[in-house]
Order: structure tokens, then C-alpha cells, then sequence
């Protein structure tokens, strides 16, 4: 006898409440993993990187340092041509 329960009796309510608890982990537990597996894909949706936008953007920025690279070219032609006057030197 444990308590006004026999032994069997205490045995199957004790399992009955093991179950129970168990089943109720389990249910938490799918739970919290579904809103893991959204908050993760709502994190991913909001920081995904485009590779076709980033290609796009290095293509750009390629573009512009060319660009820039041939206005220093020409600017640095024209300071060397005041500079000497008009001369043509090999100093340039």
C-alpha cells in the first residue's frame, strides 16, 4: 500500500502522469520548433543577398573606378601640357 493506494493502483496513476507530462513536452516541443523554423525564415527573408544584384552592383562600381581612372588620365594630360607650356616632354 503507498498511501490509500495499492502498489499496482500508485503504479499505473504514476505512469498515467509520466505520459501525460511526456505528451505535453512533446507538443511544446513541436510548437517552439515551428516558430523557430518561421522566425528563421523571416530572419533569411529580410538579409537573403541577390548574387544577380550584387553582380549587378560590382559591375557598376567596375564602371565607375574606370571612369574615374580616365578623368585622372585626362586631367593629369592637361596639367602636364600647362605645365610645360605646351612642350611635348617624355616627363609626363
Amino acid at each position: 500500500m503507498v498511501g490509500s493506494q495499492t502498489a499496482t493502483g500508485f503504479l499505473a496513476s504514476f505512469l498515467d502522469q509520466v505520459g501525460s507530462d511526456a505528451s505535453s513536452v512533446t507538443t511544446e516541443n513541436a510548437t517552439q520548433q515551428a516558430t523557430l523554423t518561421q522566425l528563421t525564415s523571416q530572419r533569411n527573408s529580410l538579409s537573403s543577398v541577390s548574387s544577380d544584384e550584387e553582380a549587378s552592383n560590382l559591375t557598376q562600381y567596375q564602371r565607375s573606378y574606370q571612369a574615374a581612372s580616365q578623368v585622372f588620365s585626362i586631367v593629369n594630360a592637361l596639367m602636364a601640357s600647362a605645365i610645360n607650356l605646351g612642350e611635348q616632354t617624355t616627363v609626363t
